[in-house]
């Protein structure tokens, strides 16, 4: 298990560098195309929703969203369930952003699928998803 933890942390490493380069093309961080990618794969959501679904600090997830409004890409909407707790949706400029970032990802993703066939990608999801699934039965993490 040492040893798959390793390489997990070699490929996330890996993985975080790449939408680093994909993201700074469009002026943004990884970070930044995270959040903006799920609120608009989510639809509208709270910080605290965008924070859970990506497993990171509120905190973290409350500066990344507030550059994203003050640069246009993300609007706070009233929220009906909590007054205080503002929906956040994508603005055309955000949604434009996110299309040339997902389409640089796009390409980036055919060009690594040169060299790792589909059916060895959906293998290592699933042994992903196993290990995921059996990590948080067993520590409820």
């Amino acid at each position: 298990m040492e040893s798959l933890y390793a390489e997990l942390f070699e490929a996330a490493g890996v993985g975080r560098r790449l939408g680093e380069l994909l993201a700074a093309d469009a002026g943004q961080t990884q970070a930044r195309w995270q959040a903006m990618w799920t609120i608009d794969h989510e639809g509208r959501l709270t910080v605290p929703q965008v924070a859970r679904r990506l497993g990171v600090s509120r905190q973290g997830v409350q500066r990344v969203v507030d550059d994203l409004v003050t640069e246009g890409m993300v609007r706070p909407e009233p929220n009906p369930d909590h007054r205080t707790s503002s929906l956040f949706a994508l603005t055309d400029e955000g949604r434009a952003t996110l299309a040339r970032i997902n389409r640089a990802a796009d390409a980036a993703h055919r060009r690594i699928g040169r060299d790792v066939p589909p059916s060895d990608v959906e293998q290592l999801r699933r042994l992903l998803r196993a290990l995921t699934s059996a990590t948080r039965a067993q520590y409820d993490v």
